[in-house]
């Protein structure tokens, strides 16, 4: 349509659209930068969590955090499925 790029100055029919563009772009940088800066404070005055601070059942979160080379020293005993979340709960209440 005759739109020059590259230039400081648009013409008067795409202004409307130079504006848009831009307000969006600003929009989007604000949504870029607030986790950014909830990122930084937590960095800085988050708490550290503990070994499974979800309580997950899977065998990634049964070893320590950071992981050793190997994880098992001998290969681990599977009695429920990763995602069985209510026999945990059972194991626990029951304990």
């Amino acid at each position: 349509m005759g739109r020059p790029r590259r230039y400081q100055a648009y013409p008067p029919q795409f202004q409307v659209l130079q504006v848009l563009s831009s307000a969006g772009a600003s929009i989007l940088g604000i949504g870029y930068l607030m986790p950014l800066v909830y990122f930084i404070w937590s960095m800085r005055y988050g708490q550290v969590c503990g070994e499974n601070p979800w309580g997950a059942v899977g065998l990634e979160w049964e070893t320590t955090s950071p992981p050793p080379p190997e994880n098992f020293l001998t290969p681990p005993v599977v009695t429920h499925e990763a995602y069985d979340y209510a026999s945990r709960y059972q194991e626990t209440k029951v304990a």
